[in-house]
């Protein structure tokens, strides 16, 4: 039984077969260029129809692409079973708030936690691309977004164990920029590349954008350094335009050794898109099986419509025949029918069945208070309480010239946000080591730092530590 990656892209789609798994194996690969101008829809139907011609895929996963779909990894603390589950959602819905959306979990240990990529597009994208699958007969069992092929493949080849480095992942004209920070995932950046690969402006290019990573790494006050640059999908003589200007960034520059058996023509490094997409994890995003998902409740919703114009349109045709049989022997069967009105016009009958209404409608609604309430106890499990004890540490350590003004606690998410106020300027990068230390927070991020009537005041948003919920 073979496998199926295509990856849909503005200037082309590629193809790979062979077979998916924590141990995949490539055994053809096929680009089909877009032709012509206008739809992008159409341009892939076109494409995708000349490789039908070629091909009989049995199993298929598309891979999104960048533009048609948004995608955000982060780290979430370690766990297992339901309470794994349940962050990842809460984590999912906070990153991906309009459209369809799912998520994959990507490696994990109990030092640095899981990997978590969260991935979407919209109703209105999914919708075309299923009439297109359709139309097509394509058997698409899954949807993905390139970012977790690549978290995926990273992980599977182990190039970040221990390292504090930086990947770059070339396609046709970007490159995917991840920052890995003592082997586990910190940042992605996604740019665009103008020049032709093997100029000086390429390398300048380049050059760049590793500036604009180490960069942003110095603002985290990390204590290890970036040490090394590795790049895939990119030939050597290319990136060589600016190896030069890394190394004298200090960094050890390396190709990326994509280790993967791989029994078709070309070099693994130019398909590193199709290789991570047939790596498969723990749990996979399948953007196709949450968008049929939510259009089956819709269909739910148009069946129980037509199953209850049904049942008068049933009532009425054997009304009809019963009143063609009624109608020989009419004299008795309308002073029995007559009673029966009187009797449904009583006050009594009426009164009875309106308090059987509001007691139904009031079951209903206290049913869906209990269910809400249960699902409340159980996302708030999740994460720790905010304790008197907790707000001392943090007192303790901001000294006696500093006052700790707590602003808000949104239990949904674990997140405290305070102020910490002073006379005198405030060590930043100082206070923060001092709270990370507690031990009391999984990250401590500050959002604002003013002065005004002789004081200093620092805004900080740290999210708690989760504890552990008993299955």
């Amino acid at each position: 039984m073979s496998d199926t990656v295509i990856v849909l892209r503005e200037e082309c789609i590629l193809a790979a077969e062979g077979k998916a798994g924590r141990s995949p194996r490539i055994t053809g690969v096929r680009r089909i260029p877009l032709e012509g101008y206008g739809n992008t829809m159409e341009q892939w139907k076109k494409a995708l129809s000349r490789y039908l011609e070629a091909a009989s895929p049995e199993h298929v996963k598309l891979v999104l692409p960048v533009s048609y779909s948004t995608a955000r990894a982060t780290q979430i603390p370690y766990a297992t079973g339901k309470q794994l589950y349940r962050m990842a959602e809460n984590v999912m819905r906070e990153s991906v708030s309009e459209g369809v959306a799912d998520y994959g979990l990507i490696g994990g240990g109990k030092k640095q936690g899981w990997s978590l990529c969260c991935g979407g597009a919209s109703q209105e994208f999914l919708n075309g691309l299923e009439e297109m699958i359709q139309e097509l007969g394509l058997p698409v069992d899954s949807l993905t977004v390139p970012l977790e092929g690549y978290l995926q493949l990273l992980s599977y080849l182990k190039a970040p164990k221990n390292k504090t480095a930086i990947y770059l992942l070339f396609e046709e004209n970007s490159v995917t920029s991840l920052l890995y920070k003592d082997g586990v995932y910190h940042y992605s950046t996604r740019s665009r590349i103008f020049s032709e690969r093997g100029t000086l402006d390429f390398g300048t290019e380049i050059v760049r954008n590793i500036s604009g990573m180490l960069q942003f790494y110095a603002t985290t006050k990390a204590a290890d350094p970036i040490t090394d640059v590795y790049y895939g999908g990119c030939a050597a003589d290319d990136f060589e335009a600016g190896v030069e200007g890394i190394r004298q960034m200090n960094l050890t520059v390396h190709p990326l050794e994509v280790r993967v058996p791989f029994d078709a023509d070309g070099q693994p490094g130019d398909w590193l898109t199709c290789i991570g997409a047939m790596l498969s994890e723990k749990k996979d995003m399948n953007l196709y099986r949450a968008w049929l998902a939510e259009n089956q409740e819709e269909t739910k919703v148009a069946g129980s419509f037509w199953k209850h114009c049904i049942v008068p349109a049933v009532t009425f045709v054997a009304c009809m025949a019963v009143f063609g049989g009624v109608s020989l022997w009419n004299h008795g069967v309308s002073r029995e029918i007559r009673k029966l009105n009187e009797w449904m016009s009583e006050e009594t009958v009426r009164n009875s069945y309106l308090q059987a209404q509001q007691r139904k409608q009031y079951s209903n609604e206290l049913a869906a208070s209990i269910n809400q309430v249960n699902q409340m106890t159980e996302n708030l499990a999740t994460y720790p309480d905010l304790t008197n004890a907790m707000i001392s540490r943090i007192e303790d350590v901001s000294g006696r010239d500093m006052n700790v003004e707590v602003q808000g606690v949104d239990m949904s998410t674990g997140t405290l946000s305070f102020n910490a106020v002073s006379r005198e300027v405030i060590d930043i990068p100082g206070y923060i080591s001092k709270l990370e230390s507690t031990g009391l927070f999984e990250s401590v991020n500050y959002t604002g730092y003013a002065y005004g009537d002789g004081e200093y005041t620092l805004a900080l948003s740290c999210v708690l530590q989760a504890v552990e919920v008993k299955e």
